[in-house]
């Protein structure tokens, strides 16, 4: 009898161990640990709140992650390690409204924002300069541990491209926008004029024969003075910092094997980019988390719903124009059963004249407050994080952009029928609360949230798609076959000017053959005309 049950036990146990070793055969391996090494020198909160949940998913994974940036983790994560920036200071509520008092800058009657060049220009060498001074970098580059990969930003400035040229790793690029007029060529993706507006316009993929002069020049312009001003003020930092040697950085970048940029054609349109370009817009959207009891409270106690007002983390809502901020305190007065949310700082109240149903706070939970199912309207700036988790959340959009691709996401958004857009110089009661009324019309709300559908709805999230697109990166040693020969190519030759000049030559020479070919049939005619009436008048 015993030997019986001791067998009956064996059998249960080789059985059980059988479907253990089945389960763990068939089971897909984990992608094997790699070294990523993540380079952030821009300074800007909103920029890296998009970029750090792809680094907490891959540290999730198992990648280690060393991370160089400006923002530190608040609580440790495992395989995710801080190399914390000094020297530059965030790009916090620094934004003054003051300087935006005049209307919108025009030239023959067009939007002209080539100024903004100027500005990230100046910022971009700034913290470049910043940063690869720093004694991190040189521990850095001194460091024998090598990456796997290296993920940084494609903004306003390519320096950290030369660190990372030294490090002799694939790398990936991110964008918190779309794409700039500098990065067409170093990804080999084509710029379509008629459909695909410059960052700093108010323009869609609808543009009339002016709005697209208007683009083209922007487009050209700017990226004319990019490589004429910041390419080769950047090298000279690079120059300065590492010796004579390396390669332009306009030959570095065009080693980057990936870019993946903050839009989705729900909101921007669709663009034509090639494979090395992935949109990947609304990644940092985590699941809902309730909010804190006393928001919750406010929110519940509210008549008719909340609308919530930010201009983004760069701008101090504390400078807005004394006149201008009276037209908003009115226009909220004037909606009494609405609740008005504001993020403002406590160290500045507002006046007196504040509005009872005005509640401002240091901080919001921005993305989980713009979820709730009674918050009905946000004013904003159109800042693309803001403005995708408004979408996603289907809340419709008052918005007044400031500077940079705010203009793009304003004109985005107002094509599509997320929002309205109501210019710096319009800020006033008039316009604050007919675009208010508009939007929280429940024909204008409810197609909102239908829209909504196709940016939400998705095969895969952004964010695991993103990852899905480094790990191949990593598991394929750059992904050589997303090389694109385009950006090797010089301005003549992608735009087929060569082949427009042959083409214009097989049909002009015959055309010009025929042409003298008439000419001279005209002066032998004419002359044996002439010829001809010499005689009779002899005769």
């Amino acid at each position: 009898m015993d030997s019986k049950r001791n067998s009956a036990k064996w059998r249960r146990t080789t059985m059980a161990f059988l479907a253990v070793v089945v389960v763990v055969v068939l089971l897909p391996a984990p992608s094997e640990a790699a070294e990523i090494l993540g380079l952030f020198a821009h300074p800007g909160k909103s920029h890296f709140e998009f970029f750090r949940p792809i680094f907490r998913e891959l540290a999730g994974r198992g990648h280690n992650i060393s991370m160089y940036s400006y923002f530190p983790l608040e609580q440790p994560l495992a395989n995710y390690t801080d190399y914390v920036f000094k020297g530059s200071p965030l790009l916090t509520d620094v934004i003054d409204l003051m300087k935006f008092k005049t209307t919108e800058r025009k030239l023959l009657g067009l939007p002209y924002k080539i100024p903004t060049y100027f500005m990230l220009h100046s910022w971009g060498m700034r913290f470049c300069q910043s940063a690869l001074n720093s004694p991190l970098i040189a521990d850095l580059l001194s460091s024998p541990l090598r990456y796997d990969l290296i993920i940084l930003e494609h903004f306003a400035n390519d320096c950290m491209t030369a660190v990372a040229h030294l490090l002799n790793a694939p790398v990936v690029a991110l964008s918190t926008c779309a794409i700039m007029p500098w990065h067409y060529q170093r990804m080999g993706t084509p710029h379509i004029n008629p459909i695909m507006p410059m960052n700093f316009l108010t323009y869609s993929d609808e543009m009339g024969l002016i709005d697209r002069l208007n683009n083209f020049i922007h487009f050209h312009t700017v990226n004319t003075l990019y490589e004429w001003i910041t390419q080769p003020a950047t090298d000279a930092l690079i120059s300065q910092r590492f010796g004579f040697g390396l390669p332009s950085v306009n030959e570095i970048v065009k080693n980057t094997s990936l870019m993946l940029i903050n839009q989705h054609y729900a909101l921007t349109g669709t663009s034509p980019y090639a494979p090395n370009v992935v949109e990947v817009g609304g990644l940092q959207i985590g699941p809902q988390k309730p909010l804190p009891e006393h928001l919750e409270k406010l929110i519940q106690d509210s008549l008719s719903g909340v609308i919530y007002i930010s201009w983004g983390s760069m701008v101090d809502p504390t400078t807005l124009p004394i006149e201008k901020r009276r037209a908003l305190f009115k226009s909220i007065a004037h909606m009494k059963d609405y609740t008005f949310l504001i993020r403002w700082k406590s160290d500045k109240p507002l006046a007196q004249d504040k509005p009872s149903n005005l509640f401002t706070f240091d901080w919001l939970p921005q993305r989980d407050l713009l979820c709730h199912p009674r918050v009905k309207a946000f004013i904003s700036h159109a800042g693309l994080l803001g403005t995708t988790e408004a979408v996603h959340c289907g809340v419709p959009m008052l918005v007044t952009p400031f500077f940079g691709d705010q203009f793009l996401n304003a004109g985005a958004l107002a094509q599509r029928g997320f929002g309205v857009i109501v210019p710096f110089g319009d800020f006033d009661e008039q316009h604050i609360t007919s675009g208010l009324q508009k939007i929280l019309e429940k024909g204008f709300a409810d197609k909102v949230r239908r829209s909504a559908k196709a940016f939400r709805e998705r095969p895969q999230s952004p964010l695991e798609l993103a990852t899905w697109w480094i790990e191949h990166v990593i598991d394929t040693r750059g992904a050589p076959m997303l090389e694109n020969r385009a950006r090797h190519m010089n301005w003549f030759v992608y735009n087929s000017i060569d082949v427009y000049l042959c083409c214009l030559a097989i049909i002009g020479l015959p055309l010009i053959a025929i042409w003298q070919l008439v000419q001279l049939l005209r002066r032998t005619f004419g002359l044996m005309k002439a010829t001809k009436n010499k005689k009779v008048k002899v005769q």
